[in-house]
């Protein structure tokens, strides 16, 4: 199965690949989405303007004021109502500074929800991601994007087992950083090159007590995540522009970095297969 699904990622590469020549030879009439106005939001420093709206399949976001967006990411909301709770999550993203070839952007957010289990185990977690990202045009068809966001993950949980009561906590940070080289070939077709690493995890702390009786007894363990430590993610890719409705597509090896999530899944879990897919539209 594994198998199946990676050849047709790698074949919708090739795909893709091809379709982007053409186009990028011969560009249609669609409207001009890759301009120094209206740039790219993803994995770079730039933000919406005052009330420009970006709907798409991953996430929403709304222009507040110029340079200043809201964005909320639909996979939370999805998982959510499959578990019967919600995910509630918002991402704020201010481009503080955008200078002829250079822009600066800070953006913060949140993410919570719950997961509870037949066992009546119940699983809290609250996620707050802080990034930094700075574009670079380098000239009128490529550019430069670099980034860092540090990730803390916390949560709880409590479950009945047998009669008794087990609680606990538990607590672990990471740092992500990426870079991203932007070649536009034609008006309405771009190429990108994706790297994602993860240079630093803490080790994951989980504190909780037992309830057996009296007195509660307390319990301190300390989690191996070492498998995430230098995680990385090489991910070329394609964005396509129509009148309307864009399509981001990329296909890359390694470990898979989940957005909306914030949080990094081990290569070998997807046979090293890292997707990158997107479609949405701008107004």
């Amino acid at each position: 199965m594994l198998r199946r699904i990676r050849n047709t990622l790698l074949l919708v590469a090739l795909v893709v690949g091809a379709a982007s020549t053409g186009m990028g030879l011969c560009p249609s009439s669609a409207r001009a989405y890759h301009t120094y106005k209206e740039r790219l939001l993803d994995t770079t420093a730039y933000s919406l303007q005052r009330r420009e709206l970006r709907l798409g399949l991953m996430n929403l976001s709304y222009g507040i004021i110029d340079q200043l967006q809201v964005t909320t990411y639909t996979m939370p909301w999805i998982l959510g109502l499959i578990f019967e709770d919600v995910a509630p999550n918002l991402e704020l993203k201010s481009t503080f500074f955008d200078r002829r070839k250079l822009a600066l952007s800070v953006s913060a957010g949140f993410l919570t929800g719950a997961i509870e289990q037949p066992d009546n185990t119940k699983i809290r977690y609250f996620i707050l991601p802080v990034s930094f990202a700075a574009s670079v045009r380098i000239n009128s068809d490529v550019s430069t994007h670099f980034g860092a966001r540090y990730v803390a993950v916390s949560g709880d949980a409590d479950s009945q087992p047998d009669g008794n009561a087990v609680e606990g906590t538990v607590v672990v940070d990471f740092l992500q950083l990426w870079g991203m080289a932007e070649w536009r070939l034609s008006r309405v077709v771009a190429f990108t090159f994706t790297v994602r690493w993860v240079p630093f995890v803490t080790d994951l702390v989980v504190n909780g007590t037992v309830d057996a009786g009296n007195p509660a007894i307390g319990v301190q363990l300390e989690g191996d995540v070492s498998d995430l430590q230098n995680a990385f993610a090489v991910i070329p890719g394609f964005v396509f522009s129509w009148e309307r409705a864009n399509i981001r597509l990329g296909v890359g090896y390694s470990s898979f970095f989940v957005d909306g999530f914030y949080l990094v899944i081990p290569g070998d879990v997807l046979s090293n297969i890292s997707p990158e897919f997107d479609v949405f539209v701008r107004f």
